[in-house]
């Protein structure tokens, strides 16, 4: 947008082109009237000169001196208003007769060094014109004009001052009343544009300033007064539309109201639901509580008789038995390690899930405890003809402060589910040192096999409680479930991370950083 307002742009192409047009004629007019007065001077100058040198001649042939003074006297007085000295000069530049006196005749004169030219010459100098005019005799002028040259003979030549004020005061009145003209022209044209601003531009400023105030918000306000063609068209544009905003906001703030009823309502109804939620966390809460203590209950309940049940199985088989009855009581020892290891699980199941779970902090020997685990499942991987290996980074320490406990736990939940999901070839596990930092140590658990694998989309399902990752796997291999559940927990709680097994064909990874 422009800086400059309606105002000020109707002024300015108001008066722009009237004071570009007067200037132009006032300047030309003016340009021509100067030089026509000048022309007027020159000519009437002409008119005196031209006679005076003819009339002259017969006074220089016969040097009658007196004749020739009456002669320009006579012009001079008639021409008194703007001749100021009239005087006629001989052959060879001699002052012969004057009108009156001259301060310096030299002035006058033509240069003396040069011959008289034989055609009038003229000469503005500041306020005066001198004219010069030849004195030909008579018989030099029947001759041809084409045949004269400046060594004809001349008798003498007329120079007339004239002078030039009056001339310069008419040019300046001339030059005032273009000027007196153009500021008339440019008052009117100030006058036609007040006009047309009081006409145009203030009804606009007016409609401007009402839009101003709906813009803000006052709906209510209306432009009043009349007006002419399209302004008035515009203004009752200018009303409908402040009709139209002012229903509109009636309406979208009747609707901002019923919204807002709505909103209130909506929020009442989201409070209650909120405080019947919390209660009902509160009591699953409870129920969960209720549950855990309950399985940690059972579970120590479950635990004692069956320890009775295997360590009396195990005198038994001790003693003179027939090959039934052994067979039948290690069936036993069996099924009850089996409910003993389930038990176990959902007892440290139960209390992870209640966080009552704690990790010691004490020195151990770290190959040993790891030695331990490997001995307690050669059996189990020796009788399904598996190879089992251990691979210790030397770089380790050999003394460490942790929970040796559930480090054997989780590391007996990894090959135990190799040992069970493998059928032939190898279990190698491999500890790496990661970094060490000060008086901390960080170690990689790789468990590789041989087995099943497991496809991604089961890989989803491997850390959710008693689920299997293929529902067929329960009625083959048996378990609860909860082995992997239960060492990510721990693992959770060691502040470490646990690795997915990598699917594969017939590999199964498990990594504990």
């Amino acid at each position: 947008m422009t800086r400059y307002g309606l105002r000020a742009r109707v002024i300015t192409l108001t008066l722009a082109p009237t004071l570009i047009i007067g200037l132009l004629l006032s300047a030309f007019f003016s340009y021509n009237r100067y030089h026509d007065l000048e022309s007027q001077v020159l000519n009437a100058g002409s008119s005196i000169i031209e006679p005076l040198a003819i009339a002259s001649e017969q006074g220089l042939v016969n040097q009658n001196r007196e004749s020739v003074r009456r002669l320009i006297s006579y012009a001079h007085r008639k021409n008194s208003k703007f001749v100021r000295s009239i005087a006629v000069f001989d052959a060879s530049h001699e002052l012969f007769v004057t009108s009156n006196f001259h301060p310096n005749f030299d002035t006058l004169t033509f240069p003396k060094d040069k011959p008289i030219p034989f055609l009038s010459s003229s000469e503005f100098s500041d306020n005066t014109l001198i004219l010069r005019a030849p004195v030909i005799a008579e018989s030099q002028l029947a001759t041809d004009a084409r045949e004269l040259t400046p060594t004809s003979q001349m008798l003498g030549y007329v120079a007339i001052e004239l002078d030039l004020s009056s001339l310069r005061l008419q040019q300046y009145q001339e030059v005032f009343s273009a000027i007196l003209v153009l500021v008339l022209g440019l008052i009117l044209s100030g006058i036609f544009a007040y006009r047309l601003m009081y006409d145009v531009t203030r009804p606009i400023s007016h409609m401007k300033n009402m839009v101003d105030r709906i813009r803000r918000g006052h709906l209510d306000v209306r432009i009043e007064g009349k007006m002419h063609g399209e302004l008035d068209s515009l203004k009752n544009g200018i009303n409908a539309m402040a009709v139209s905003l002012s229903e509109y906001h009636v309406e979208m703030q009747h609707s901002i109201d019923q919204a807002t009823s709505d909103l209130r309502e909506t929020l009442e109804q989201l409070e209650i639901q909120n405080v019947e939620l919390d209660i009902a966390k509160k009591r699953a809460q409870e129920a969960a509580r209720v549950k855990s203590e309950f399985l940690a209950n059972m579970s120590h309940e479950l635990r004692t008789p069956l320890n009775g049940v295997i360590g009396f199985t195990r005198q038994m088989l001790k003693t003179q038995l027939t090959n039934s009855q052994t067979d039948y009581l290690q069936t036993i020892e069996k099924s009850a390690n089996n409910l003993l290891n389930i038990i176990n699980d959902i007892l440290d199941f139960s209390k992870l899930e209640a966080g009552k779970l704690a990790l010691e902090n004490i020195p151990f020997e770290f190959q040993d405890s790891l030695d331990e685990v490997v001995a307690l499942q050669a059996t189990s991987a020796h009788e399904k003809g598996l190879e089992l290996t251990l691979k210790v980074d030397p770089k380790i320490p050999s003394g460490l402060v942790g929970d040796p406990l559930r480090i054997q736990q989780i590391l007996t939940n990894l090959v135990g589910n190799s040992i069970k999901f493998t059928e032939r070839g190898n279990i190698d596990i491999s500890v790496e040192l990661k970094s060490s930092k000060e008086d901390r140590v960080e170690l990689q658990f790789m468990v590789r096999d041989t087995g099943i694998g497991i496809s991604e989309r089961q890989q989803a399902q491997l850390f959710q409680a008693f689920s299997q990752a293929d529902a067929s796997i329960s009625r083959r291999y048996g378990g609860t479930g909860l082995g992997l559940v239960i060492t990510q927990k721990l693992v959770g709680q060691m502040g470490a991370i646990l690795v997915s097994p990598v699917a594969c064909t017939k590999a199964q990874h498990s990594g504990l950083p």
